[in-house]
């Protein structure tokens, strides 16, 4: 007798003894619906995020992530276009527009927090998609750090409200706010 199978036949014989309908209460028997997912679920870190790979920086507040759950799992081998959620920073890749002031510093300092190759991990709002197809996201660091604050609060991107997201503008403005009243990056050069 193979003795290696025994374990899966003991927990099929538990999992079965739950899909009968005793005393009409429950169960399968009773012409239950069982649905079973098509994939399994999203990846998600101690916070309940996604997990994600960055691709690609694009400029300081977009970039492509990779993943296999439900928000990064349909971009293909590119990844995920995503922008990050209320943030907004200079220009420099805008079709017919000069590079802006501090655009390509705001963009060296998104690949300096979350460099290609990284593990992220990111958290939606109430609206998933823009008006682009970009998925709007909030992206957080390998340590949990929000990626989007880091952005705000170094100077880098200012807060814009793109409603309805709005579930951590009062950080961003107050990140924003202090970054202006210590002249810290675009602040104090543009």
């Amino acid at each position: 007798m193979d003795v290696r199978w025994m374990p899966v036949a003991g927990l099929a014989v538990v999992l079965l003894a739950g899909c009968t309908d005793v005393g009409g209460v429950g169960g399968v028997g009773a012409g239950g619906v069982v649905t079973v997912p098509e994939q399994a679920p999203a990846p998600v870190d101690g916070g309940g995020r996604e997990r994600g790979e960055v691709v690609r920086i694009v400029d300081g507040d977009t970039l492509y992530l990779r993943g296999d759950g439900a928000l990064l799992g349909d971009g293909g081998a590119d990844g995920t276009a995503v922008r990050l959620l209320q943030i907004d920073t200079p220009e420099t890749v805008a079709p017919g527009s000069p590079v802006e002031c501090w655009g390509p510093e705001a963009s060296a300092a998104l690949e300096d927090l979350v460099p290609p190759g990284s593990g992220v991990s990111v958290e939606a709002d109430d609206e998933l998609l823009d008006r682009y197809g970009r998925t709007l996201l909030y992206v957080y660091d390998a340590d949990g750090e929000m990626v989007n604050l880091a952005m705000v609060r170094a100077g880098h991107a200012e807060a814009v409200l793109y409603e309805p997201n709005d579930r951590h503008i009062s950080a961003m403005r107050a990140a924003e706010s202090e970054a202006r009243e210590a002249g810290r990056g675009l602040w104090g050069a543009c």
